[in-house]
């Protein structure tokens, strides 16, 4: 299932990434690669919140010490987030938390997670994507159309024309890759000119994309609500062809949240589980490496060291929980944080 909120999720069926990878480890000289490997600071926890409760929030993880701080927006800038956080990305030294349904970003200092801007005048946001030091991509559920932002002054200067919800993007060179999860569509636009100049043809629902190691895209598509089977797609940006097509065994499955290894060689997707592919595998995996045993797994982060985070969303009503394990799938921590946990964002 395509990563909505819930009850979005319903609503529109009967009527859920950065586009730039940072560095990412401390710069030191004496260091052994073992020692950088360890070391990561603060892990942020997006939580969605129930829709039109305005009770989004945002949890502070410490893997060092194991200490957990719910409500850190709130707590530091005195006012509740909003209604659904949806995302949040780091790019040139902010974080941008996008509320879906208070159509609002609030950006945030990347150390004190202090407010320093927020940006609204947006429908139903859902990604953002940095462009340039004065320009961004904003996608969106509801407006058909993917918002122009000014970095300067934070505001919406102009719109792109996407004829339908767009979800995650990514840049590569001066191309940004755009999902449209309504159809079997990912739309390339032009970063300087705002134009789209091609639409690649996927499997249905495409939602999560990540660029690899040999700069070749990776797309999930979901396959809908029981309409086709999901596909992974592998694609050549330099020519836009479909280089490899995995297609998942039955309309059961409905696999998302697709994410990337620090060395991009390894990919991540939910679908019963948690599971794990090489780059340059054939087939996909048999069966997962963390299987959800009764848990209502709902979002996926990979952190700078390849320990995989998991949110479980419980019952979508009260506060969920997040599992942490290393690379070899073996559990190290879990503990609860605010109501429908989804996005991460590692320091």
């Amino acid at each position: 299932m395509i990563r909505l909120n819930f009850h979005i999720l319903v609503l529109l069926w009967l009527g859920v990434t950065s586009c730039k990878k940072k560095e990412i480890g401390p710069q030191c000289p004496t260091c052994t690669e073992e020692d950088i490997a360890i070391k990561y600071d603060d892990v942020l926890i997006g939580c969605e919140g129930n829709f039109g409760w305005g009770n989004a929030s945002i949890s502070l993880f410490n893997p060092t010490n194991n200490s957990v701080t719910n409500t850190v927006f709130q707590n530091i800038n005195g006012y509740a987030l909003g209604d659904v956080l949806q995302s949040i990305t780091e790019y040139n030294g902010h974080l941008f938390a996008v509320v879906n349904n208070s159509g609002k970003i609030e950006v945030l200092d990347t150390t004190t997670y202090q407010k320093t801007a927020t940006i609204s005048g947006l429908t139903s946001p859902r990604y953002f994507c940095g462009i340039n030091n004065s320009k961004a991509y904003v996608s969106d559920l509801f407006s058909d159309q993917i918002a122009i932002l000014d970095l300067a002054n934070n505001s919406v200067i102009g719109n792109i024309n996407t004829g339908g919800w767009t979800e995650e993007m990514l840049l590569f060179q001066d191309r940004v890759y755009v999902c449209r999860p309504d159809t079997n569509f990912i739309l390339q636009i032009n970063a300087n000119t705002n134009i789209i100049t091609d639409t690649i043809v996927v499997g249905k629902g495409p939602s999560s994309l990540v660029l690899d190691n040999n700069n070749k895209l990776w797309v999930l598509s979901s396959g809908g609500i029981n309409e086709d089977p999901g596909e992974l797609n592998q694609i050549d940006p330099s020519t836009n062809n479909i280089s490899q097509t995995m297609v998942f065994s039955n309309l059961n499955n409905s696999p998302n949240n697709l994410k990337i290894s620090s060395n991009g060689e390894t990919l991540y997707y939910l679908n019963n589980g948690v599971n794990k592919l090489s780059v340059y595998a054939a087939a996909l995996p048999s069966s997962p490496i963390i299987n959800e045993n009764g848990a209502v797994f709902y979002g996926l982060g990979i952190s700078p060291t390849n320990d995989i985070y998991i949110s479980d969303a419980v019952d979508y009503v009260q506060s969920g929980i997040i599992y942490r394990y290393d690379s070899t799938a073996l559990l190290k921590d879990q503990f609860s944080v605010g109501i429908i946990p989804q996005a991460f964002w590692f320091k």
